[in-house]
């Protein structure tokens, strides 16, 4: 396996994770307080503070609130930078038939398309930039969703038995459309504390994010060590990555 390639695929995407999850829990220990519900609240509210409540300027209650958006801005932008990356080049990998690749192909273009997401939610704070905000944070469930059910059927397409990758992205899928439904579509105003549910129907979908990008890293080392394998943009034959 050549290094540039477990550095691109197994390194570079884990090492991205564990860092957001370091810096969001950095992030949300040094919040002061204050949400939607109590701007008198003290710290951060697993249950009642978005995760971009982080990246805001100031807390909901109007304080400082340096350390937590240098945290978590940092975050996504580093994650946005290695994902976009990532899913470029990830078709060089799934290269097992050209159906495999194409759909491959599909996924990566919504992956890369929500990795933008990820700087544009860091660049566009909630106190000051909500409009542009909402739409990153929406736009980014929703190419990551795409994403996910993409290479659930690469997976299924196999002719391995991959059925717990596949069955796992189905589970986060299924996660994700649920948040996209309760928050995008509204369907949260029809329980009792419609602000928490959609705050943890975010956390939910963002966990289980979370969990897919290892997991793919997985199947990438399995893939890496069977054969060379050429970089390319999308796996498409006229850009290649000479490094």
């Amino acid at each position: 396996m050549k290094t540039k390639e477990r550095l691109l695929f197994f390194i570079l995407p884990s090492s991205a994770i564990v860092l957001f999850i370091f810096l969001v829990m950095v992030g949300a220990i040094s919040y002061e307080g204050g949400h939607r519900l109590n701007l008198n609240s003290e710290g951060y509210s697993f249950s009642n503070n978005y995760l971009s409540d982080l990246g805001r300027v100031n807390t909901v209650a109007g304080m400082d609130n340096y350390i937590p958006f240098l945290c978590f801005n940092s975050a996504l932008i580093i994650l946005s930078v290695v994902f976009s990356f990532y899913f470029l080049f990830l078709p060089s990998i799934y290269d097992e038939s050209a159906e495999i690749q194409n759909i491959s192909r599909v996924g990566s273009v919504f992956g890369f398309l929500a990795s933008l997401c990820f700087a544009g939610v860091a660049y566009t704070p909630a106190d000051l930039f909500i409009d542009a905000h909402i739409f990153f944070a929406d736009w980014l469930f929703r190419l990551m969703n795409m994403t996910i059910v993409f290479y659930a059927v690469t997976y299924i397409m196999m002719k391995k038995n991959y059925f717990i990758f596949s069955f796992i992205f189905g589970i986060v899928a299924l996660v994700v459309t649920a948040h996209i439904i309760l928050s995008d579509f509204g369907l949260a105003k029809f329980f009792d504390e419609p602000h928490t549910v959609r705050v943890l129907s975010q956390k939910a979908a963002t966990i289980s994010l979370l969990i897919s990008v290892p997991l793919m890293t997985v199947y990438n080392q399995k893939r890496l060590s069977s054969h060379p394998i050429t970089l390319r943009i999308l796996a498409l034959k006229n850009y290649s990555l000479f490094i």
